[in-house]
């Protein structure tokens, strides 16, 4: 009787299944993909790029001084990320020309507290640019009135709030730079 009680070769107990279920669970998870890869992103194979790409600055209608070359450096680092395109700096060596204007910037007042005073700006910046394929000068993408929105905080401090409108502009011009990016990358690939 004391040989069936103490046997226990049979049975396993419950943290062992979890163990081998969570072994077998990450064997499985680790062999399976679902095979996606970022189109825009540099592919090593690719190391040579399709097209080539001359970003100009864009002309400032603004009193933003510098706001230009601002957004030429945010747009420029959006593009050496791809590997289909290349950004030269002469017009000869192009394929694509992208030009442009920052239009207008207009604050009006969101938020107001209880005696009238702005609380919070919605900075609202209008620009146009034209993508030209430089080969035989034709226009291939052109917005004559692409108008954004970016709210940004008043302080008391009147330094703080010009930081938070720096900040806006910032953001405002990253979210071009990615529009453009993706735009002109979509624009190549259904390029002869």
């Amino acid at each position: 009787m004391n040989a069936i009680l103490s046997n226990r070769a049979g049975r396993h107990t419950f943290p062992y299944s979890i163990l081998v279920f969570f072994i077998l669970f990450l064997l499985a998870f680790s062999c399976s993909s679902c095979g996606y890869s970022n189109p825009y992103a540099k592919n090593k194979l690719q190391d040579v790029p399709s097209k080539t790409l001359l970003l100009t600055t864009w002309q400032n209608r603004t009193n933003e001084l510098g706001l230009e070359s601002i957004y030429f450096r945010l747009f420029n680092a959006w593009f050496k990320k791809s590997s289909r395109i290349s950004v030269v700096f002469e017009e000869e060596q192009a394929d694509l020309k992208l030009t442009g204007a920052i239009a207008a910037i207009d604050l009006p007042g969101l938020f107001y507290d209880s005696f009238d005073k702005a609380l919070e700006i919605k900075l609202k910046l209008t620009f146009s640019f034209t993508l030209r394929d430089n080969r035989n000068n034709s226009i291939l993408w052109q917005e004559r009135k692409f108008t954004i929105y970016e709210p940004f905080i008043i302080d008391p401090s009147g330094e703080r709030t010009r930081y938070n409108k720096q900040k806006a502009l910032l953001r405002i011009g990253d979210e071009i730079g990615e529009l453009l990016y993706l735009r002109i990358h979509e624009i190549v690939n259904n390029m002869p």
